[in-house]
């Protein structure tokens, strides 16, 4: 009777533990038990927002539009690549009128404003010859370079003021004026008569290391009646002079 009692006892707990692991949800992992096999399910996170499907492109192929260019339009666009490359941009150039006042009439002509000479006189050649004689009386004067320079510069060119200075032996040229007269100068020939700018004098000095000295003249329109040196030569530098003033007009 006890036995029975025992055994019917065992059977309703084992009963009742089938029953509790059948209903029992708090296993971890939601282990649910059922005669002694477990059996692993997934339980689902509960949440406040349900998210919204992702969009997937996997599966799907992208369509493509094909354009085709009609041919007017590419041999549209052909031809002027073509022009375009074989044109060449065009340079600006400028032009210079070498007669700005071409084909704008004629009108009478100014006369000019310098003046000039056409003629040469007795009283000019006079004066020539008076000029020449002062000059070489002041070149052959002997005094310092000081009183010398004063006399004689104001009467020749800055040119010839140049060829001396006051280390010049100027004592040297000392002497006595006897006679001035014109001679042919080659060098001054004019087509058509007398040269009315240039003269040449030869002065005749007396105790000079030169004997003579040939003094070229010259004079301009603005000042007719005062005549200057341009050189003072001795005659063998007169000479060579011409030759080389010749040689070179006859080039």
């Amino acid at each position: 009777m006890t036995r029975k009692i025992t055994a019917t006892a065992a059977a309703l707990a084992l009963l009742a533990t089938g029953c509790s692991a059948s209903t029992d949800s708090s296993a971890p992992g939601g282990t649910l038990i059922t005669s002694g096999t477990s059996t692993a399910t997934s339980t689902p996170t509960p949440s406040s927002t349900t998210p919204a499907p992702a969009t997937t492109t996997a599966g799907r192929t992208p369509t493509v539009t094909e354009v085709t260019a009609s041919p007017s339009a590419t041999e549209s666009t052909t031809a002027a690549s073509t022009t375009a490359a074989a044109t060449p941009t065009p340079t600006p150039t400028v032009s210079l009128d070498p007669s700005p006042l071409a084909g704008t009439g004629g009108g009478p002509q100014q006369p000019s404003s310098v003046p000039t000479l056409n003629s040469i006189t007795d009283e000019d050649r006079g004066r020539a010859l008076e000029t020449a004689k002062a000059i070489v009386t002041a070149y052959t004067s002997g005094k310092p370079y000081k009183e010398w320079s004063e006399e004689l510069y104001p009467m020749i060119d800055p040119k010839l003021q140049n060829q001396y200075g006051p280390n010049s032996r100027i004592d040297i040229f000392k002497g006595t004026v006897t006679n001035a007269e014109l001679v042919d100068d080659p060098t001054l020939k004019v087509p058509g008569g007398d040269n009315p700018y240039w003269l040449t004098v030869c002065v005749k000095v007396e105790g000079s290391i030169s004997p003579a000295y040939y003094v070229r003249l010259h004079r301009t329109a603005e000042r007719p009646d005062k005549w200057k040196a341009s050189h003072i030569l001795e005659p063998q530098g007169f000479n060579s002079f011409v030759k080389e003033r010749m040689k070179e007009q006859n080039k």
